[in-house]
């Protein structure tokens, strides 16, 4: 009888212990900016292989806070089209500087060498020869 209060102890305990966690993460701010990503440890979500080139990375924050870092712009849009995650945010970084781009800010300039080979670089929208975000969709394979 002993061993049986203390397995119903323990479980009300993690019980109690699993909805204070839950009702703490629900109350946990969603970043509205793109969040520091470190390069050559973080694996892409897509294609799994290290995210070391900045130049090419890209990141998505889900609706329930996860932060998805991506190797390549063309792997963020893939596993977009795969997967269907609740996006909260997506950032494309820059090629040819070093900040982040939203959807809404950036264009593709398309034939790079990327590091799979999607050949999109993200730049910022109007820049001479860039393609669209629904363009650079539509050339994926």
């Amino acid at each position: 009888m002993r061993k049986v209060r203390i397995l119903v102890a323990v479980a009300a305990v993690a019980a109690v212990a699993g909805l204070v966690a839950a009702l703490v993460l629900r109350g946990r701010p969603l970043p509205d900016g793109p969040v520091d990503l470190v390069w050559n440890r973080e694996p892409c979500a897509h294609c799994r292989m290290l995210v070391g080139e900045p130049a090419y990375a890209a990141q998505l924050v889900t609706t329930s806070g996860d932060v998805l870092a991506f190797d390549d712009p063309g792997c963020l849009l893939h596993y977009v089209e795969d997967q269907r995650p609740d996006v909260h945010r997506i950032w494309f970084h820059d090629s040819t500087s070093d900040r982040w781009l939203s959807p809404e800010e950036v264009g593709f300039a398309p034939g790079a060498a990327t590091p799979m080979d999607y050949g999109l670089a993200a730049v910022p929208a109007g820049t001479p020869g860039a393609i669209s975000l629904d363009d650079a969709r539509r050339r994926l394979p």
